[in-house]
This record gives structure tokens, sequence and C-alpha cells, in this order.
């Protein structure tokens, strides 16, 4: 299924920018049996996979080049957004799959601890949530990249101009040259006048 490049952005977009929503909540909430730590402890998406958020921001620079590049350009970029989207997904996974893990990690953080403390842990929804928009943008980054390979570059009007005439010695003359030396660099731009 090739998508138009419209398309293609709304697949990876919207899942970004639902990710990005997604680090604010919980993903993990569990208790420590450390005797400083007292009560339940909740591990947003952000603070247990901090990785979580410069992926998701990688995916839409690479979306914008994958989007805007030549046909070199959109390959890079296209390789860029796969691999950071499935980046993110992996590391989503890693928290949602391990939930003890994330909170031990949280509890001796807060405790400025270099061992984690026994703890207990569990997954929230918006947790399991995460996971699904991360497929999500996974498949998206993936549809995005295989579809570019049809798309056309820019119009013609992105294109840089023609170059200046070159002087002697192969010197290339600019509009300043010119005004430099008397001419009027705008009156060859000028339609003819009869």
């Amino acid at each position: 299924m090739r998508l138009s490049k419209r398309y293609a952005a709304l697949a990876v977009l919207v899942p970004a920018a639902l990710a990005l929503l997604l680090t604010t909540r919980p993903w993990v909430v569990g208790e420590s049996r450390d005797v400083l730590s007292v009560g339940t402890t909740e591990v947003t998406g952000g603070a247990a996979a901090p990785g979580v958020v410069g992926l998701v921001v990688v995916t839409v620079v690479a979306l914008l080049g994958l989007m805007t590049g030549g046909r070199i350009i959109r390959a890079v970029s296209g390789v860029v957004l796969v691999l950071a989207a499935a980046g993110a997904t992996a590391l989503t996974l890693l928290v949602v799959l391990r939930p003890v893990d994330a909170v031990s990690s949280a509890v001796a953080k807060e405790l400025a601890r270099t061992t984690a403390p026994d703890a207990t842990g569990a997954t929230t929804a918006w947790g399991w949530a995460a996971v699904v928009v991360m497929v999500a943008l996974l498949a998206g980054a993936l549809a995005a990249a295989l579809s570019s390979r049809s798309w056309a570059g820019l119009s013609s009007r992105y294109e840089r101009g023609a170059r200046p005439d070159s002087g002697p010695r192969g010197q290339v003359r600019s509009a300043w040259d010119e005004l430099s030396e008397g001419g009027d660099p705008t009156l060859r731009d000028a339609p003819d006048q009869t």
C-alpha cells in the first residue's frame, strides 16, 4: 500500500503526538519495600524511559527530511525514521514488560541510592496505551519510508536559479558587481517594453 505524502505525514505525526502526550502519564505503579519509601510510587513514561521522548522527536525530524529531501535524503531519512520508531517501541516495551524494575529504579533515584530496593510493580492502562501508540508509530514509519520511493521531489520553484555569467578568468559575476560598474541588474529582469 503506497501512501501519499499527506497520509504518510498523518501516519507518523498523529502517533508521535500521542506518544509525547503519553510520556507524561504513569506507565507503571508499585510500592517499595524500603523503610524510607512510604506509599505508592507512580512512574511516568518520561521518567521510566527518557530516551522515548528523544526518539519520537527524531522521528518527526526524519519525517521532515523524508518529505522535503531529494532521493538520497529520503533514503537516509527513511532509515532514520524507522530506526527511531523501532527504538522508541523497544524502550516502551522494556518498561511495560518489566514494571518492577521501573519502580525500583525510580525509588532508588528518589532516595539517591546506588542499589535498587525490592519493589512490587504493575503496568497501568497508560503504559499499554503507549505500547499500542508506539506500534502504530512504527507501522506508520515503515509505511512512510516505503512509500517515499514513489514520491516526487519538491517543485522546481525550490531549485537554485541559473548561475550568473562569469567574468574574465572564470570569476562569477554577481548583481552587486554589475551595480558597482554603473549597470542596473534589475533592467534585465524587467519585461520588454515596446
